[in-house]
């Protein structure tokens, strides 16, 4: 018998009963499952699911909330964006808002593993009837918010995103150049402080694709407000080589008339 082997097998037990066999923000104890071979199950509680602000009532292109109906929104009727697949399973509101917030803002690094655990529970569902995507890109924040900041949570949120997924996909899972094509290269005011009017006039010219893109991309991002930088990217990487841009949010911000 392989002690060593043995002995490590069972320290990893402990570390995940004692570490990740609890919810996230309540820290209550949850029955110990795995998603898969190497995916343990590193998310919410039930009760804390049950709080947060589920995306389900909103256009079918751009996911934008509307709480009526299911069908496109008078936007998507009259000018659809480029992309081809939105996924957006939250609103930014609630719990949802408070993670991501502490993510970007607070050093609440732990949160992403979360946050990102419950986006690739839609995406596999999503994509059970479709072709996963070839490559996984980033919307990237501008070096110098990068250096106030510490580090790109998008960045972050898509590393560990590759890593869930590569649980349930294997080799069919998209892959992350080690360098994002997309760069930020105008060091733009920070779409939260801005209000809805400024955000959709803000330079369309700061980002740029710097080497080729596969034919079809998913490109993500934490949260979806207006859409314009996300439609903005999603040309770029259409003029880039793109044939199919699919697009992963955490969650969308809801119109404040809503």
């Amino acid at each position: 018998m392989d002690w060593m082997k043995l002995s490590t097998k069972k320290i990893k037990q402990v570390y995940y009963e004692l570490l990740f066999n609890r919810c996230y923000l309540c820290h209550a104890r949850m029955n110990h499952t795995k998603t898969s071979k190497h995916t343990p199950n590193l998310t919410l509680c039930q009760y804390c699911r049950e709080g947060l602000a589920k995306n389900t009532l909103c256009c079918q292109h751009c996911k934008r909330s509307d709480h009526t109906s299911h069908s496109l929104c008078g936007q998507c009727q009259v000018s659809p964006p480029p992309y081809q697949v939105c996924v957006a399973p939250f609103r930014f509101e609630g719990i949802v808002k408070t993670l991501i917030h502490n993510v970007k803002f607070h050093q609440g690094n732990h949160y992403v593993r979360p946050l990102t655990h419950l986006l690739s529970e839609h995406l596999v569902d999503i994509y059970a009837q479709d072709n996963w995507p070839e490559q996984l890109l980033y919307v990237p924040s501008h070096p110098s918010r990068i250096r106030e900041r510490g580090f790109c949570q998008t960045q972050a949120m898509t590393t560990q995103l590759i890593s869930i997924l590569q649980g349930y996909l294997k080799e069919a899972c998209p892959t992350r150049p080690t360098q994002n094509p997309l760069k930020k290269i105008k060091n733009t005011q920070a779409q939260h402080s801005l209000s809805r009017k400024d955000r959709l006039t803000t330079p369309q010219n700061s980002y740029t694709v710097q080497s080729p893109v596969a034919k079809h991309v998913a490109l993500f991002d934490d949260v979806m407000t207006t859409g314009s930088t996300i439609e903005t990217c999603t040309k770029l990487l259409i003029d880039a080589g793109a044939e199919r841009v699919d697009i992963w949010v955490i969650a969308r911000t809801p119109d404040k008339e809503h």
